[in-house]
């Protein structure tokens, strides 16, 4: 008994003396729930969209007075012309387009059953879905009110899903598996990696080697780099060959932007190493700080529009939410570098950012 008690009040205070981890252990469960019950919601609030009308009756401005009232929508532009469709998804990334015929009211005050054309962003098909059910709603809802009778037979609601007619759900999860992939093999194995050679002393002799410690740091992070990039190019492979994924974009342009978000994972990584000092932390602070994230706040599983605002906002500092955005504009838009101008800025800035941080606490550390 003696014993047991002196084996448990050394781990006791093995627990509290490694304070670090502790507190991230505790702190886990918090985030956990308060991430899982804020992102994991069916519900979409203000999401853009922009209008086609070419009725420009009293009917159709009823209409879209309604969408705009609404709490699930927030119009941003209005079109003047059919050609104008393309360029607005692409430039205003909006999730849906509504088109009024230009014979809508006379179709209706005719006694004939007018048309309404929903043209959706299917890039995403879980918003997609929803942002069609809420719009229905709407409308259904708008000539119901006109003659307080049942719409079945009044409107006609045709939609068209923009970028994803076949609803592939490999438009979703393949932009966001590289994300998850890059994120897990550069930055988590390089904080690892990095955070080893400290806990078992080994840095300090790699540190009297004539290279200076940055080059040191480039050495090690280079091989995970290259298995990154080579498990970035399987996954895209796969989902061409097999899940029929487009790639209406640059393959150059690709291949730079998978390298300049394989940057910013490798700075996150070595910042984390030079801020921990054991693998254990660098592992939960990883999962914690960067895993999740990119899991919840990117976009990826859950729409961002769902979020509270507070997280709308934290989410754009996730460089997964930009690169996935890129990613899909790149394969599945065939958008140019002039129309990911936004997203490619914020990785860029937030990769030079966390690489200055990471050299600045690299040179500092007395290791």
């Amino acid at each position: 008994m003696r014993n047991f008690r002196a084996i448990l009040l050394k781990e006791f205070r093995q627990v509290i003396y490694d304070y670090k981890t502790l507190i991230f252990i505790l702190i886990m469960p918090i985030v956990l729930v308060l991430l899982f019950g804020y992102t994991i919601k069916n519900e979409i609030n203000n999401a853009d969209i922009a209008i086609l009308d070419n009725s420009q009756s009293s009917l159709s401005r009823r209409i879209i007075q309604d969408f705009a009232v609404s709490d699930y929508f927030s119009i941003v532009a209005n079109l003047h012309d059919a050609k104008e469709i393309e360029k607005t998804f692409q430039s205003k990334d909006i999730r849906m387009l509504v088109v009024f015929p230009s014979d809508f009211e006379s179709s209706y005050t005719h006694g004939f059953s007018p048309n309404i054309q929903l043209i959706l962003d299917a890039s995403d098909l879980n918003v997609a879905a929803t942002v069609k059910s809420y719009a229905t709603e709407i409308i259904n809802r708008a000539f119901a009110n006109q003659q307080n009778i049942t719409t079945a037979n009044h409107i006609n609601i045709k939609v068209k899903m923009q970028y994803n007619p076949h609803l592939e759900s490999a438009y979703m999860f393949i932009p966001g598996n590289i994300a998850l992939i890059m994120i897990i093999v550069t930055s988590l194995m390089t904080s690892i990696t990095l955070s080893k050679e400290r806990e078992l002393g080994t840095w300090r002799m790699l540190a009297i080697t004539p290279s200076n410690q940055l080059v040191l740091v480039i050495g090690k992070i280079i091989p995970y780099m290259c298995i990154s990039l080579v498990c970035t190019a399987i996954i895209i492979v796969l989902g061409i060959l097999i899940f029929h994924m487009p790639m209406y974009g640059s393959i150059a342009l690709l291949v730079l932007l998978c390298f300049l978000f394989m940057l910013t994972a490798c700075s996150l990584g070595i910042l984390i190493s030079v801020l921990v000092n054991t693998q254990q932390v660098a592992m939960l602070v990883c999962m914690l700080g960067f895993f999740l994230p990119t899991l919840l706040l990117s976009g990826f599983l859950f729409p961002i529009e769902n979020m509270p605002m507070v997280l709308q906002i934290f989410s754009n500092i996730i460089p997964a939410k930009w690169f996935i955005i890129a990613l899909r504009d790149i394969m599945i838009k065939g958008a140019g570098l002039e129309l990911l101008w936004l997203p490619v800025t914020i990785m860029v800035g937030l990769t030079i950012v966390l690489i200055s941080l990471s050299v600045w606490k690299l040179s500092r550390k007395n290791v």
